[in-house]
């Protein structure tokens, strides 16, 4: 599958005309990202195999609807920034949810330079992520901006109840698609790995986010969340298919609920 078809039918099944690079396009394809397109730990608990070529990537998360988390969806983004035009880069990151930690690099964003400005787009934090590209080092509107703590090093903040909460952490170095495989596959395949140990799903629309983790699942607002237990397959599947948009049969929504932690 050529990267045209693939720009193409991303494009289409977001609703979105093509233009040449502008802020504007960055931020309307963002948004509309995370509220069609689910991030979801469906690949790492089915075990499925997850290839990172261009065109598999469009095939799980744009046709089949299988939903993808970091590695899969800013790697399917990336690929149709490029293809558009944009000056994009690849960058790895360090979750640290808050905390003084180092962990590994386990978190893929995209760098897009606009006319002077280098910004973050990430459509594969999950829930607490960013649903519009995000400045660095720069005054940015809402509750998400990217501080520079030492030259090069950088956090992406999110505001908390008023407070700014650390979600990730990043060098500003130089890094390729080996790496990404390396990220990807210890966080699909090793057996501490969160994805791999916890049925993760979500999607950010406009005044919403949806969020399920193992049994619970939030419908956040600003005006407060609705919370409620999952108690058997066949309400997970229902609220995959429906709430989420991630396509499952009902055979994997049972293997699923079966091997969700208690």
């Amino acid at each position: 599958m050529e990267r045209t078809d693939i720009v193409i039918g991303y494009l289409d099944a977001l609703g979105i005309a093509q233009e040449p690079p502008s802020l504007a396009l960055l931020s309307e394809i963002t948004s509309r990202h995370v509220a069609a397109f689910p991030f979801a730990s469906i690949g790492p608990r089915l075990r499925d195999e997850l290839p990172l070529e261009p065109d598999r990537l469009f095939d799980r998360i744009v046709v089949r609807r299988r939903g993808g988390y970091c590695f899969e969806q800013n790697g399917l983004l990336h690929e149709v920034l490029e293809g558009l035009g944009f000056d994009v880069e690849y960058q790895l990151a360090r979750v640290v949810n808050n905390q003084d930690i180092h962990p590994g690099l386990t978190h893929r964003v995209v760098l897009v330079s606009l006319a002077g400005t280098t910004y973050v787009a990430d459509v594969g934090f999950g829930p607490k992520g960013p649903p519009m590209p995000v400045p660095l080092a720069a005054p940015a509107p809402g509750r998400f901006s990217v501080i520079e703590d030492t030259p090069g090093a950088f956090r992406m903040q999110v505001l908390v109840n008023g407070e700014p909460y650390t979600l990730y952490r990043f060098d500003r170095v130089r890094y390729g698609q080996a790496d990404c495989e390396l990220g990807h596959f210890y966080s699909h395949r090793h057996p501490q790995a969160m994805f791999v140990n916890n049925l993760v799903a979500s999607r950010i629309l406009d005044g919403e986010v949806r969020s399920l983790r193992n049994r619970e699942y939030w419908v956040i607002r600003p005006d407060g969340e609705d919370q409620q237990r999952i108690d058997s397959a066949a309400g997970l599947h229902r609220l995959l298919e429906e709430e989420l948009l991630v396509n499952v049969t009902r055979d994997e929504a049972a293997r699923l609920f079966d091997e969700l932690p208690v």
